[in-house]
C-alpha cells in the first residue's frame, strides 16, 4: 500500500476515534488495571472502533491492542493504543489520543497519532518521512543547546527520584506525545524506561524519519520492534 493510502486511511480513522473519545471526556470514571495503570469506558469504546475499522481496511493483518482486543493474522501486525495518555484524559488535560503503528518483518512500517484536544496529527512512514500535520519533520543541524531552556520529557522516569538535568523537565502523561515533540525538535529528549509497541511505535518512527535517533542508556541505537 502506498504512503498516501496509509495516511488516507489512518488520519480520518484516528480523527473519528478522537471524536468518540471526546464524548467521554470529563464524563467517565477510571478503573485500575492489574499493572496499576488506568482504563476507562472511552479506552474500550475507542479500541472496539479502531480494531473493527483496521480489520476492514487491512484484511488479513493481525491486530494487537492495549486493552486486549485484536485478531490473529499474517503479513504484519497493527499495534493499537486507543488512548495513549489515559491519565491525562482522566485529569482533563490535553496530551492524549489514539495511536497506531504497523509492524512488518520486525520493523515499524507506518504510524499515526492524533491529539483531539490539540487538533494535532502526526504521521510517519519508513523510508518516506515524518509529518506534523502537513509540515515535514526534519532534524536540524546540531547546535549546542541553551541548557537552561532545554526541555526533557521523562515518562515515569522522574518517579525514581531527582533527575540531574540543568534545563526544564515536564511529564505530559503520554509517551506518544513525548516522542512526537522530540521528533519535532521542541524537546531535546524523552526517557522511557519501559514500553509496549502500541505506546512508542509511531513516536519512534517519527523520530527516525525526522532524522534523529532512538538510543538506549549506553547510547546504542534501539529498534523498538525487536
Amino acid at each position: 500500500m502506498s504512503s498516501e493510502s496509509y495516511r488516507g486511511v489512518l488520519e480520518p480513522l484516528l480523527r473519528a476515534a478522537g471524536e468518540l473519545a471526546m464524548r467521554y471526556f470529563r464524563r467517565t470514571e477510571p478503573e485500575q488495571k492489574p499493572d496499576g495503570s488506568q482504563v476507562t469506558a472511552a479506552d474500550r469504546a475507542v479500541e472496539t472502533m479502531l480494531v473493527e475499522a483496521l480489520a476492514r481496511a487491512f484484511p488479513g493483518v493481525a491486530i494487537r491492542s492495549e486493552e486486549g482486543g485484536g485478531r490473529p493474522g499474517e503479513n504484519g501486525c497493527w499495534h493499537v493504543d486507543p488512548i495513549d495518555g489515559t491519565s491525562s484524559f482522566v485529569e482533563g488535560l490535553a496530551h492524549w489520543g489514539p495511536t497506531v503503528c504497523l509492524e512488518r518483518d520486525g520493523r515499524i512500517v507506518a504510524g499515526a497519532f492524533w491529539q483531539p484536544r490539540l487538533g494535532e496529527f502526526w504521521y510517519a512512514e519508513r523510508g518516506v518521512g515524518a509529518w506534523h500535520g502537513d509540515i515535514r519533520l526534519r532534524a536540524r543541524e546540531p547546535v549546542l543547546p541553551d541548557w537552561d531552556q532545554a526541555l526533557l520529557l521523562p515518562s515515569r522516569f522522574h518517579l525514581a527520584g531527582p533527575i540531574p538535568w540543568p534545563g526544564k523537565v515536564r511529564a505530559l502523561g503520554s509517551s506518544a506525545a513525548h516522542l512526537a515533540l522530540v521528533a519535532q525538535g521542541g524537546a531535546v529528549a524523552t526517557i522511557i524506561p519501559q514500553w509496549s509497541m502500541w505506546d512508542v511505535g509511531c513516536g519512534a518512527l517519527l523520530i527516525e524519519e525526522a532524522g534523529w535517533s532512538v538510543l538506549d542508556a549506553r547510547g546504542d541505537r534501539v529498534d523498538v520492534a525487536t
